[in-house]
């Protein structure tokens, strides 16, 4: 395979024509991402939320449980107890 040298020297003086920022610029875009979401969506997103809420029959003891294990993420002082999450992927692994 044989590559051609460039032949033409306008090829690069056009190329360097067009980069929007070179080292001697540094003048990069600043400022802030911003979303915006419809009313549509947000409506639409409430209402899923609430169907969701809707579906999921939960037991009061279940509830209570979810209360004590989301103040506990809240407040740092939830520990995850690895060898059990270890234990039971390796139980669910061997029963297949």
């Amino acid at each position: 395979m044989k590559i051609n040298p460039i032949t033409n020297p306008n090829i690069l003086k056009s190329y360097q024509a067009t980069k929007p920022y070179g080292p001697e610029k540094a003048k990069f875009p600043t400022g802030r991402d911003e979303v915006t979401f419809s009313e549509e969506a947000i409506s639409f997103s409430k209402a899923l939320a609430e169907a969701r809420d809707a579906i999921e029959v939960r037991t009061p003891e279940e509830k209570a449980r979810i209360a004590d294990i989301t103040a506990a993420i809240n407040q740092g002082e939830y520990r995850i107890e690895s060898d059990k999450i270890a234990d039971k992927i390796l139980e669910s692994a061997l029963r297949r």
